[in-house]
């Protein structure tokens, strides 16, 4: 199949196979039945999943069976929502890698070429791309946000201590104060512990600030 853009000719296919062969995924065509079947992937298909493109196309293997047990029912219910819709689904999960171990993937996709009797669509098109290097972003930023979230609790603490502190500083100030001059060591005490909730205080209100500002950072 080919497509006429000014005075060029361009052959679908090979166009197709070159975006695929430049992105950390690839590009597919499968059959619109439970194992996801593929009649057609991109070069990048062995990249990502180890397994050869052609080789898996042609013994028509399950794709379902390269995607990972807890996350089938999620890919499941994403394709059927969008086939009942008529729209398109996206749905991240995590794919066989060469390895052995996993992959996190992002996947967005569509139905095409409806049976001419049935209406059912029979193929489904769309990208699968690479994204753990995203989805560990993601999972630091979510760790993050609990560090800052605790370092907030653990600061309220800290004020509420202070705040306990200067009660004490004031207590003795006024027990310092009944000794005469008997009390004048504990007075300087006193005095010494409310400098000292003073000073604590207003560094914590500084970091207070720079925490602030970082739960704002870490927000998506």
């Amino acid at each position: 199949m080919s497509s006429v853009r000014g005075a060029a000719v361009i052959d679908l296919a090979d166009y197709t196979e070159s975006i695929g062969s430049r992105i950390d995924g690839f590009l597919y065509r499968g059959l619109n039945r439970d194992d996801y079947a593929m009649v057609w992937v991109s070069s990048g298909f062995q990249a990502l999943t180890g397994e050869d493109g052609d080789a898996f196309v042609r013994q028509r293997k399950s794709f379902s069976a390269l995607i990972h047990p807890e996350d089938i029912q999620s890919v499941n219910d994403a394709v059927a929502k969008a086939l009942e819709t008529g729209g398109r689904w996206q749905v991240a999960y995590r794919l066989k890698a060469p390895d052995g171990g996993w992959r996190y993937v992002h996947e967005t996709g569509g139905a095409c070429d409806p049976d001419p009797v049935t209406g059912t669509p029979q193929y489904l098109d769309g990208i699968i791309l690479e994204s753990s290097r995203l989805t560990r972003l993601a999972e630091k930023l979510d760790s993050g946000r609990a560090s800052v979230k605790a370092m907030n609790g653990s600061i309220a603490q800290i004020f509420k201590t202070l705040k306990t502190l200067r009660l004490l500083a004031l207590n003795a100030r006024i027990e310092a104060a009944r000794a005469a001059e008997h009390g004048v060591g504990f007075n300087v005490v006193a005095q010494e512990m409310n400098a000292l909730a003073t000073t604590s205080e207003g560094v914590m209100k500084l970091i207070e600030a720079e925490l602030g500002r970082l739960n704002e950072a870490v927000k998506l």
